[in-house]
């Protein structure tokens, strides 16, 4: 029996939306290929995990990392790889043979590009590059195939020297089921909220989430609010609040499996700078209020606002404000209808079909 030829996705602990699970079954649907899903936590070193983990808890997408791990494969050379990530990832490779590496974390794919420079494997890279903007790194340096969000990355990739045939435009790989308005209907009364607009909330206690909970908890019963809390811990401390207020408005969600049919359910999307959440958003017709601490986030925000798809609160207090020109006005409509044809050709199925039919670029 012949070998189906195998795709390779490396990943961190901190992908968006589970992508790569996503991707895995998209590409498994076809029938052609075998997919290996490779974490962090079984090619990346205890001392590199702890360091990953610092730099996802700054929110400064790896731009420290970045720029060391840039350098030193721009420096590195073919060598023996006895110890350490890159000899778990040439392991891999020797192990699987894919017939390509897809990285979906920037962290991911620093890693692979690391490791081919050191173990000298020929095997083709992929990027699912999770950017509206390209950011300060030079991608020119390692052969790689990119799948980029839009039109100006490809553009920024190529002033990099990157090939432009090697730069494919394909929206990202967030996957969310659209609804129709009755359906949207049905699920906010098979969910129990009321038919008063609904905010849904993703902020973590750095982000000031204690703070950005009680504002919307000040506006009384005019909305309700559906806060992600992502653990226990964070969870019990927004119970709290909304005890503090006595509230009976307040959804607080612990489970990932959960965050889909609520934000496809809610009427206004207030978040951190998180681009799988602002995509999902765009795709089920959502208005977004989004901030963030970091340049490149910040970057991104300001992108997205100069193509009118965003609303950018740079202070907390700002978010109230914001979600009542939404709510009061007929501003949201035009922001959902800019989301939504900004992300229409975006389909996971189509990367997966593109990645399976690839025989070398």
């Amino acid at each position: 029996m012949q070998r189906k030829p195998i795709i390779l996705i490396l990943t961190s602990r901190d992908e968006k939306a589970n992508v790569s699970t996503v991707l895995a079954d998209a590409i498994k649907k076809n029938g052609t290929h075998n997919v290996v899903v490779l974490s962090d936590d079984r090619y990346a070193s205890k001392q590199k995990i702890s360091r990953l983990d610092k730099l996802v808890s700054l929110q400064e997408d790896y731009q420290q990392l970045l720029a060391e791990k840039s350098t030193k494969i721009a420096k590195a050379s073919k060598q023996s790889v006895k110890s350490g990530r890159a000899f778990r990832i040439s392991n891999a490779v020797k192990r699987f043979r894919p017939e390509l590496i897809l990285a979906v974390t920037p962290y991911a794919y620093f890693a692979v590009c690391e490791a081919k420079r050191r173990a000298g494997f020929s095997n083709a890279i992929f990027y699912v590059m999770p950017y509206f903007v390209l950011d300060r790194q030079n991608y020119g340096e390692v052969d790689s195939t990119f799948i980029v969000e839009n039109q100006d990355v490809k553009s920024a990739l190529v002033a990099q020297g990157v090939p432009s045939k090697k730069v494919m435009t394909m929206g990202l790989p967030y996957a969310i089921e659209r609804k129709t308005p009755l359906e949207v209907s049905a699920l906010k009364q098979e969910l129990g909220l009321p038919k008063t607009m609904s905010v849904f909330l993703n902020a973590s206690k750095k982000d000031g989430a204690d703070e950005l909970l009680r504002l919307l908890l000040d506006q009384g019963n005019v909305i309700n609010t559906v806060v992600y809390a992502g653990d226990n811990k964070q969870g019990a401390e927004f119970r709290a609040i909304a005890d503090e207020y006595n509230a009976n408005n307040v959804v607080i969600l612990q489970k990932d499996a959960q965050v889909d049919e609520y934000l496809t359910a809610c009427d206004v999307v207030i978040t951190k700078y998180d681009i799988a959440t602002i995509y999902k958003a765009f795709k089920v017709g959502k208005p977004v209020i989004t901030f963030a601490k970091g340049e490149h986030a910040n970057r991104e925000i300001d992108y997205l606002v100069s193509h009118g798809l965003v609303m950018h609160a740079r202070e907390n207090l700002e978010i109230v404000g914001l979600m009542y020109r939404l709510i009061e006005t007929g501003v949201a409509a035009t922001y959902v209808r800019a989301g939504e044809k900004w992300v229409e050709g975006a389909s996971i199925e189509n990367i997966a079909n593109y990645l399976v039919s690839y025989i070398g670029i």
